[in-house]
């Protein structure tokens, strides 16, 4: 509970004033329910010892929001497509919240959101600019059982016109839809996140999160903590967006590797520290053909005590180069080549993605 307290106070210190919508989109209009959602099959082929190629949905999503007079919204998002969470037996929830958001410097939700860490994760599923997040976000941002949503209140303030933005959270730390039943406090995330805008088109964000929860394997007398900590940045000038982003990840007790986004996490015990980055450039053509071009970094090199171990100890290495086509604003068709190199052993398993989406 003192960690809490600590963090917590740190957090409000560095808040000067200023969370945009949790979800791929928010309300804005009074104009009653707004239905919205977004489709995108695609097509992969898995260059492995044995070769892959298949149909499939990464997302079907739907879900309704909206303004209710006064100073109150309502969001509310499904997922329909089991191919990133095979386990699912049907439709569930992501997002589910409610926000008061009178004052556009300090606005509380309250429900299921995405985690507020970093700029890739937050990034809107429909906007991202790549098919795949990056791995080492995917995983570093994930809960004790992974996912990357959880549920909880958030207090949050500014927005893209404004010199800062802030988000304050405070969750279960358990993942999506799954309650805290342990003693209280045993259990909990506590995550913050600041950018600031220092000129048109810079932006600037600073992330962490810590969280506590008992030992989640046998022999383990201590708490188990997870602590991250990112940085990222931002930039847009003329048709050009140049992106990066550095996450800094620290497991003591028992923790997982894996999971993300609808993997199996694995549950290991002692330390661990990983850390991951990538820089991504964007140009975008005025007849609406987009190339990408993205390079990543994550290093999971076990820390066993010893020497601070290398970036080359365990590390992989991603290229994706990309081409995107929006034939109109609601309709998007992505290609991705992903080059994969590990060290020190490499194995055979890049990927391509061909992926349609549609928006609405």
């Amino acid at each position: 509970m003192k960690n809490l307290l600590l963090i917590a106070g740190i957090m409000l210190l560095l808040v000067p004033a200023s969370l945009r919508g949790q979800g791929c989109s928010e309300a804005s209009s009074d104009e009653g329910v707004k239905v919205w959602g977004c489709l995108q099959p695609e097509f992969g082929m898995k260059f492995e010892d044995k070769n892959q190629a298949s149909f499939g949905f990464r997302r079907m999503r739907i879900g309704v929001m909206g303004n209710i007079p006064y100073d109150f919204s309502y969001y509310v998002m499904l997922e329909t497509s089991q191919f990133l969470n095979p386990d699912r037996s049907g439709a569930f929830l992501l997002d589910g919240f409610i926000t008061y958001s009178r004052f556009r410097d300090f606005k509380i939700s309250v429900g299921s959101f995405k985690n507020q860490f970093g700029r890739e994760l937050i990034m809107p599923c429909h906007a991202l600019y790549t098919i795949q997040r990056s791995k080492f976000v995917d995983e570093l941002t994930s809960n004790i059982n992974g996912g990357n949503r959880d549920i909880g209140l958030a207090i949050m303030g500014g927005n893209d016109t404004t010199l800062l933005t802030y988000t304050v959270t405070l969750t279960n730390g358990t993942g999506n839809l799954q309650i805290d039943n342990n003693n209280l406090f045993d259990t909990y995330a506590l995550s913050g996140r600041m950018t600031i805008q220092p000129v048109r088109g810079l932006y600037l964000g600073v992330s962490a999160r810590y969280g506590e929860n008992p030992p989640t394997a046998e022999g383990v007398e201590q708490q188990d903590t997870k602590i991250r900590y990112g940085f990222d940045a931002q930039y847009s000038v003329g048709n050009f967006t140049l992106l990066g982003e550095y996450i800094h990840g620290s497991d003591e007790g028992s923790y997982t590797e894996g999971g993300g986004c609808g993997g199996d996490p694995v549950t290991k015990t002692g330390t661990n520290n990983a850390n991951g980055f990538y820089v991504m450039g964007v140009y975008r053509f005025p007849f609406n053909l987009e190339p990408v071009y993205k390079f990543e970094s994550y290093n999971t090199a076990k820390d066993d005590g010893g020497d601070v171990p290398t970036i080359a100890d365990n590390t992989s290495y991603y290229q994706t180069f990309g081409l995107n086509y929006y034939p109109n604003d609601w309709t998007r068709i992505q290609a991705n080549y992903v080059y994969r190199a590990e060290r020190p052993t490499e194995t055979n398993n890049d990927c391509f993605i061909l992926q349609l989406q549609v928006k609405f």
